[in-house]
Parts: structure tokens; C-alpha cells; sequence
């Protein structure tokens, strides 16, 4: 209030002593000398887009860090690196060994956040740290969305893959961390991707899950609104994991892939890198509600049918049925089949059963890798697994998620339990 006053006086003194003509205020402050002007400064320039941001949620705080497949795996990513069309993006936490008798542990002091650049040495991880932080819960499905965010603000562009790398087990959860004994259930992921298409202001366009058992219907019911193709496992994962340098490889050659090609090209990379024991499938979320609407068809016919039901419920179908390591996630297809040949000729059950298959194989599963089993249980993989349970239906677990609601799956479930206590 004191400088305002002072100025005004001083204002008026002057005008006293001007001409009358003079004495308006507008050529008073034409008099004043005027500062000098600022120089313009430039706005910083935005971040260029690229084609494909592709984020690896690495937990590594269990048995795959301490024997060193986290490492791995980011070593193969080194070997093709980021490009100006690619950005690959690694959160990375790890449980490791602090001496050569690999006695003691080395717990982790936080995650670091890498950006992957391209490195022939594969004994040592040379990519920078962009970014680090104390909060080392690598089983916080918050901690995966603080990760996406960053990279996606630092790195923006037209499409983007996400891959949750870690133990799965289906339905129960995925991401175990063993120190804060904390992991991400299935609708804590769910809750998690939709935050993340909110970001985005679109779907992701692949997300990929490099863990075992996660390729159920329950499980890609509950994230098909927030990822367009959804890459997993129906058995457990090979503990060398996705084959990072090829697929990798495969999209820097050819950038301008769309989702779905770029799921089929993951599913075929890894297909091409084991000799047995694996599955991959690459789904299409878009044709999901028309998956529940041929399987509801499928479990209306069965109901409708006595004998169908209790082939259904039959416990030696339901244990010869193609199952994994998880048993009571079965193989959909193999169970359907299974089913229909316990009865007569033109049925409606079969029928349906046909409409539901070739629906799978056609509209739903993009692409499907199969390699023979040696040491694993399972006789078919066709791209999609179901909980079918053996003895006991877990209700606490699987009522959660959103594919038990909206599809009539759970009550078959509880049909089929009831037909056994007969």
C-alpha cells in the first residue's frame, strides 16, 4: 500500500508542472521509460511418439530372481534395445545373492525403473536407471500403475504392451512377492489395467503375462475392457520365460504391427523357442461377450439334459479332462468334448458344443503355440482354460470375479456339484 501511494504522488507532481494539453495521464505514461522486452523463450519441445512403448513388470523378489532369470531376460531385451519406434521400459525388482557361497540373500532396496538400451554384453546389465524408488512391493498391483504412468509420460506413443512378468496361478493371483508375502489377485489386476486405460484415454493394446497358468476364461473376462489382445499361458511357463531378443527383435523390424500382430508374433516366437512343454495363446477381448454368449448356450443345453449333466458332473470325465499344473484349470474345448462324446448322436448339446468350438478357434484365439508334453500332464491345449474343481468349488475365490456374474458358468458349476451328491 506504502510503494502504490509514493508512485501516485510522484505521478501528480509531474503533471503540475506539464502544460494543460499535456497533462493527461495517457501522455504522461507515454514519457515513461518503458522496460526492456524478454527475449522469447521457446516451449520444450514434446517428447517424440513413438510407434510401440513396451513395459516389463519384472518381479524378481523369489526364487526367479535369486536364480537369476530376471537378469536374464533383461539381458535378452538388451540385445536389441529401444529405437526411435520403440521404447521397451523395465520396473525391476529382485531378490539376489551378496556372496559367491549364495548363502545369504540380498533383499531388495527398492525397484528401479530401466529404459533398455541395446547391448551386446550379456553377463552384465547396462541399460540406465531412470528412475528409483524405496517402494520395493513388487506385488502391489498400485506399484504396476505408478510404473505405467511414468513410462508412459516420459515416453508416449501410439501403442503399447504391457507384460506382468513373474509366477501366475489362473484365477488365485499372479506377481508373488516373497518378502511382502503381498500379490495381485485377479480383480486387484483388473482394477489396476483399467486405471491404466484411463491414463492411456484408450485400451493397451497388448497385454502379456510371462507366468504360468494365467490363460483363463475367468482371467481375460476381467481384463477384456482394458487390453484389445491378451497373451498367456494355459500351463506353467518354462522358467526361461518369453524369448525377449526375438519377439523384440521381430517388432523393431516391423514397428507399424497393429495388436493383433503383434500378439500373434509373441505367441509364435515363443511357440518357435521350446521343444515341449509350453503353450501360448493370443485372444481377441472384443470377441468375448460373444464367448459367453456360445458358452452360455452350451451350459443351457447341458441342464436341459439329464444325461448331459451328469457326464458332466461324472468325476472320471471331469479327472481324464486335459488339465494343468493348477488341476482344476482345465482345458475348455478338451472338457466340452469330453462331454459330448459321453452321449448319443445329434444332441443338442452337441450342437452347441460344435458352435462353442468353433467360435474359440475362430473368432477368439488369434493364435495358439502347442509343444508336445514330456513332464507336463496335459493332453490338448487349445488356446483356453476353465475352472472346473475336482472335488470342492471355491466359491470365496471365483464369485469375486466379474466372468462369474455375467456368465452362467458359476451356476453350471454349483449344478454339476449338486449332480454329484446324488
Amino acid at each position: 500500500m506504502k510503494r502504490a501511494f509514493l508512485i501516485f504522488a510522484a505521478l501528480s507532481a509531474m503533471a503540475v508542472g506539464l502544460n494543460a494539453q499535456d497533462a493527461s495521464f495517457d501522455s504522461l505514461m507515454s514519457n515513461l521509460p518503458r522496460p526492456a522486452a524478454s527475449p522469447a523463450v521457446p516451449a520444450p519441445a514434446p517428447a517424440a511418439e513413438r510407434d510401440w512403448l513396451v513395459m516389463v513388470f519384472i518381479n524378481g523378489v523369489n526364487d526367479l530372481g535369486i536364480l537369476g532369470y530376471a537378469n536374464k531376460d533383461i539381458n535378452e531385451m538388451e540385445q536389441v534395445g529401444s529405437s526411435d519406434r520403440m521404447a521397451v521400459v523395465v520396473e525391476y525388482g529382485v531378490l539376489g545373492i551378496d556372496d559367491p557361497s549364495g548363502r545369504n540373500l540380498q533383499f531388495p532396496r527398492g525397484a528401479k525403473t530401466l529404459f533398455v538400451t541395446r547391448d551386446s554384453d550379456t553377463s552384465r546389465i547396462s541399460s540406465p536407471v531412470i528412475y528409483s524408488s524405496n517402494d520395493s512391493d513388487m506385488g502391489s498391483a498400485a506399484n504396476l500403475v505408478r510404473f505405467v504412468k511414468r513410462a508412459v509420460r516420459k515416453y508416449p506413443a501410439k501403442k503399447t504392451a504391457i507384460v506382468l512378468w513373474n509366477h501366475g496361478d489362473g484365477r488365485l493371483g499372479i506377481s508373488f512377492d516373497d518378502v511382502s508375502k503381498n500379490y495381485m489377485e485377479v480383480d486387484q489386476l483388473g482394477a489396476a489395467l483399467a486405471q491404466i486405460k484411463q491414463v492411456l484415454g484408450r485400451k493397451i493394446d497388448v497385454f502379456a503375462t510371462d507366468a504360468c497358468l494365467m490363460q483363463m476364461a475367468s482371467v481375460v473376462y476381467e481384463l477384456k475392457d482394458s487390453a484389445s489382445v491378451i497373451v498367456g499361458s494355459e500351463e506353467s511357463i518354462p522358467d526361461d520365460g518369453y524369448p525377449y531378443n526375438t519377439l523384440l527383435g521381430r517388432l523393431s523390424a516391423n514397428p507399424g504391427m497393429n495388436a493383433e500382430a503383434l500378439g500373434g508374433a509373441m505367441v509364435d516366437a515363443y511357440g518357435a523357442s521350446y521343444r515341449a512343454d509350453a503353450t501360448l495363446s493370443a485372444v481377441r477381448t472384443s470377441a468375448m461377450p460373444g464367448f459367453v454368449s456360445a458358452l452360455d448356450n452350451w451350459v443351457s443345453a447341458v441342464k436341459a439334459d439329464k444325461k448331459a449333466l451328469s457326464a458332466a458332473a461324472n468325476a472320471g470325465l471331469v479327472s481324464s479332462t486335459s488339465r494343468f499344473a493348477q488341476e482344476e484349470s482345465k482345458d475348455l474345448e478338451d472338457y466340452v468334448d469330453r462331454v459330448d462324446a459321453a452321449l448319443a448322436a445329434s444332441q443338442p448339446v452337441k450342437s452347441a458344443g460344435e458352435d462353442l468350438k468353433d467360435y474359440i478357434s475362430t473368432k477368439l484365439v488369434i493364435l495358439n503355440a502347442v509343444k508336445q508334453p514330456v513332464q507336463k500332464s496335459y493332453t490338448r491345449a487349445n488356446g483356453l482354460a476353465i475352472y472346473v474343481p475336482d472335488q470342492r468349488y471355491n466359491s470365496a475365490n471365483y464369485e469375486r470375479l466379474a466372468f462369474s456374474n455375467d456368465s452362467q458358468w458359476g451356476s453350471f458349476l454349483l449344478a454339476i456339484m449338486s449332480e454329484r451328491l446324488k
